[in-house]
């Protein structure tokens, strides 16, 4: 509360000085264009997906590109991100775009937009203060995106009380991201209170959908007159009084105009006095409305106009999950008729939904997919209670003869079937029990053995036999074509063979091992080796000299084309490292007889028959068959 004081006290006097200085500043008619600020959640929860399995910022991402890349009706947008730089900071909050004019083909906004990554908090109030500077404190929209409430120690809906009471001229319109009820009704306080709309995004059409709502509640103001809002409030209740969230459309001559929102998700705005007709009903969590009803309305003067709507309670359901007598996190349920999915809801949330038979599915882990029949009636609620088998998860580290722990991936298997992949960082959830571990790493393989988990988080530490080998480039650096910046060493007891890094001490399961050079850096001999358990062993590969070869052409007037490359051919079966040969750069060869031929393109050459010479330079000059 502290905090909110503080904020409240700042944006007091921000606000008192900037209308001050409005005072003595333009006529009304040469103001600009009130600015709209977006203020984007970038919170680590914003990894999270919505009820499509899509996440939140792949989500967010694509829709809040179009937004501000078609902007809002010639008024300058800014963007506003917050967690989105470090942990734990309850001051994480940037101006990352200023106020601009819309671009559709600006790569700069996309690009902005990409760079933002989930990392932090959710500091929303100080945010909506800051944004309150972006601003100038003069009249604006702010378009607030959030997939959660404030987690730093303040009330936004409260500054959004002290900002009406300063008479601050900004509206607060919010999209709520994938929100559960208690959350979303903190996040529409902040609309209701500073005049603004509220929507949902719950999927990755839903939130196109959002924002394009936004875009029509924020509109283009005025600049010559105060703002004149009409709004009609629709509280809609089942025949208990009980509130219920409604969906529907707002109607005028029967037509019609906009979509309808009950009380706590935003204001119903109409453009002028009249009467006007609200159609609406329970909002299902398939999106549909339920058995809408519809009743008339008259607005006759600015503000807001209350019609409570009696509408009929549908069935209802709602999930929760055990393990052990405990509550359990659980996962996403997925509701299906006739085997076609048709909602999703999450744990603890109250889903409506259409009377019929239902098949409810989920899947906290692989050993607990679960399918309950259930038969929904309307007016009712049912409770499921997914009573899950125990899980733990369970780690494994490897420990090397020299005491080093290394975490590598590795298998459990029961009745020579593998049940589990233990991740190399996050190890598996498995059902407690004794299994036999495997791990199958090409140079350091496990010798099965048998291992029991039985709490959760255990970390289990097994010893690997193994050896270490060091494999060492040496020799005269003339004698090498390429860089000798790998080796591979493949096992004669098992075959396959895997890439190692020289001057390294790699850790080898005991056996019988072939040691490859790189065969781009020169030219070796295989090298075989033998390690035993405990053994320390450092090989050497040594290259083969070389020679050098220097192909030129002689000066002439007579090519058909420059010639800028030649051919030369090995006639004592050697192998040549690289591709084309160019005039004038030394090649490094093995020993022997080559031949040469200049290229057919520039003319007509006589083949050269040339030997190499280990450490020396050999140079061959071709000639047109014509001089």
């Amino acid at each position: 509360m502290r905090l909110l004081r503080l904020l409240a006290f700042v944006a007091a006097i921000l606000v008192a000085a900037l209308l001050s200085e409005a005072q003595n500043g333009p006529d009304v008619a040469g103001v600009e264009p009130a600015n709209v600020l977006v203020i984007y959640d970038s919170s680590n929860s914003m990894w999270g997906e919505l009820s499509d399995s899509s996440r939140k910022y792949e989500a967010a991402r694509s829709a809040l590109s179009g937004f501000l890349t078609r902007g809002v009706e010639g008024r300058p947008v800014g963007l506003r991100a917050y967690g989105h730089r470090r942990k734990d900071d309850c001051r994480d909050s940037e101006l990352v775009r200023d106020f601009q004019p819309a671009d559709p083909e600006s790569d700069a906004i996309e690009g902005i937009v990409q760079s933002i990554r989930p990392t932090g908090m959710t500091p929303i109030t100080y945010s909506l203060t800051e944004g309150l500077k972006d601003l100038g404190g003069a009249s604006g929209d702010i378009l607030l995106i959030s997939d959660g409430i404030e987690t730093c120690d303040a009330d936004p809906c409260e500054l959004m009380e002290a900002w009406k009471a300063q008479g601050v001229n900004v509206r607060v319109h919010v999209v709520g991201v994938g929100l559960k009820d208690v959350e979303r009704a903190a996040m529409a306080c902040i609309a209701e209170t500073s005049g603004g709309a509220y929507f949902d995004a719950d999927s990755t059409i839903a939130f196109n959908d959002a924002l394009e709502d936004a875009r029509d509640a924020i509109g283009a103001p005025d600049p010559a007159s105060e703002p004149v809002s009409y709004a009609i409030i629709l509280d809609t209740v089942d025949h208990d009084g009980q509130a219920l969230r409604a969906g529907g459309q707002v109607l005028s001559g029967g037509e019609r105009i906009k979509s309808a929102v009950s009380k706590g998700y935003g204001r119903n705005t109409v453009a002028e006095p009249g009467e006007y007709e609200i159609e609406a009903g329970a909002l299902l969590q398939d999106g549909s409305v339920y058995n809408p009803v519809r009743a008339s309305v008259q607005v006759d003067a600015p503000g807001d106009v209350l019609l409570t709507l009696e509408v009929p309670r549908p069935a209802s359901v709602s999930a929760s999950f055990a393990e052990d007598g405990a509550d359990h996190a659980g996962a996403l349920i997925r509701a299906y008729q006739n085997g076609r999915e048709v909602f999703t809801f999450r744990p603890g949330d109250v889903a409506f939904a259409r009377e019929g038979i239902y098949e409810f599915r989920s899947a906290p882990n692989a050993d607990n997919s679960f399918a309950v029949t259930k038969t929904l009636v309307a007016g009712e609620h049912a409770d499921i209670l997914f009573d899950l088998t125990r899980t733990i998860r369970a780690y494994v580290n490897f420990r090397l003869p020299d005491g080093e722990i290394v975490s590598r991936q590795a298998e459990l298997w029961k009745d020579g079937e593998k049940l589990y992949t233990l991740q190399q960082a996050n190890g598996a959830i498995i059902r407690p029990g004794t299994y036999e571990l495997r791990a199958t790493d090409q140079t350091l393989p496990l010798v099965p053995v048998e291992v029991t988990f039985a709490n959760d988080g255990e970390t289990l530490t097994v010893p690997l036999a193994a050896g270490f080998l060091t494999i060492v480039y040496g020799g005269d650096a003339a004698n090498y074509v390429g860089k000798a910046d790998r080796a591979f060493l493949e096992s004669a007891d098992r075959g396959g063979s895997s890439f190692v890094r020289p001057d390294e001490a790699i850790p080898v399961a005991p056996g019988a091992y072939r040691v490859k050079p790189y065969d781009r850096a020169g030219f070796f001999e295989l090298v075989e080796v033998s390690i035993s358990e405990g053994d320390s062993r450092t090989v050497t590969l040594m290259p083969q000299p070389l020679g050098e070869l220097v192909v030129q052409y002689a000066p002439s007037g007579a090519y058909k084309v420059q010639p800028d490359r030649a051919s030369v051919t090995p006639l004592d079966g050697q192998r040549v490292i690289g591709g084309i040969f160019k005039p004038g750069e030394p090649r490094k060869l093995l020993p022997g007889r080559y031949r040469v031929d200049g290229w057919r393109s520039a003319g007509s050459f006589e083949p050269l028959e040339v030997t190499v010479t280990a450490g020396a330079r050999q140079t061959v000059t071709l000639t047109l068959h014509s001089e």
